[in-house]
């Protein structure tokens, strides 16, 4: 039986009276892959957004390691071990890759100010222990080639890459990414599922949770599936379960139940 890592009960927001998530109930246990599906405007970055602690929920509960977190800042559950990506590419164009993974581990530093202006041999021994480290995660993942080129130099496809390992630089228990496969054509998008399946080969306790609208990506990866609607989880369960469900071809395609 493995680890229950992230679990929510009756998760809830509005925003000005519309309704964004009602009563979301969830379990993700370790070394699994779960998605979250559902048309535009259902929800599925507001759970998000509560998840990582942007958003503060009106009703419900959040539980991460055991822990209950709906308290928690942005911060402590990201140290806790939960990490994300975002819909668009947040990487800094002004660093090399190599240095846009080592931003996640900055806070591995604990040097003084003093140390860092007067280069002091225990901050240099820390920013080696990070670059090291970064390092580590971008080979991991088969992107070491790229450590010195800028992320602008790259094809959209391996930035999305390189957002996910400084995401992972941290060895997270959860990862949560966004529509991963946003603005990425059908070779990349197959090349981008290899790539989290070589993730969760690799780290084998991983969580993930996904939101997507590319299907095959989502069929293809998760074991058990959440569909979102207008708020509200209108199905889950399998993928194939999740296919043959007269409630979610009605939401995507229109149909009559």
């Amino acid at each position: 039986m493995t680890e229950q890592i992230l679990k929510t009960h009756n998760l809830s927001k509005a925003f000005g009276g519309v309704c964004a998530v009602k009563d979301f109930n969830m379990e993700i246990n370790a070394g699994r892959i779960r998605g979250i599906i559902g048309p535009n405007g259902a929800g599925k970055t507001t759970i998000f957004n509560l998840l990582s602690r942007i958003y503060k929920e009106d009703e419900g509960t959040i539980e991460f390691a055991g822990q209950d977190v709906t308290s928690k800042s942005q911060i402590e559950v990201a140290r806790m071990g939960l990490s994300r990506t975002f819909q668009n590419t947040r990487l800094f164009v002004g660093l090399n890759v190599l240095d846009n993974v080592k931003v996640a581990l900055d806070h591995d530093g604990k040097y003084s100010l003093f140390s860092a202006l007067f280069k002091l041999p225990f901050r240099n021994k820390q920013e080696r222990m990070i670059k090291e480290k970064a390092m580590s995660c971008l080979e991991l993942l088969n992107l070491d080639e790229f450590a010195k080129l800028s992320p602008s130099n790259l094809s959209y496809g391996y930035q999305r890459r390189v957002e996910i390992a400084r995401a992972l630089a941290n060895d997270p228990k959860v990862l949560m990414l966004d529509e991963p496969a946003a603005g990425l054509n059908p070779e990349e998008t197959s090349m981008l599922m290899d790539f989290i399946k070589d993730i969760q080969a690799k780290y084998p306790n991983l969580a993930i949770l996904v939101i997507e609208h590319r299907m095959e990506l989502i069929m293809n990866l998760c074991d058990h599936i959440y569909v979102q609607d207008s708020g509200l989880t209108i199905a889950e369960g399998t993928p194939a379960e999740i296919q043959s469900n007269p409630k979610v071809l009605a939401a995507y395609l229109g149909e009559e139940e």
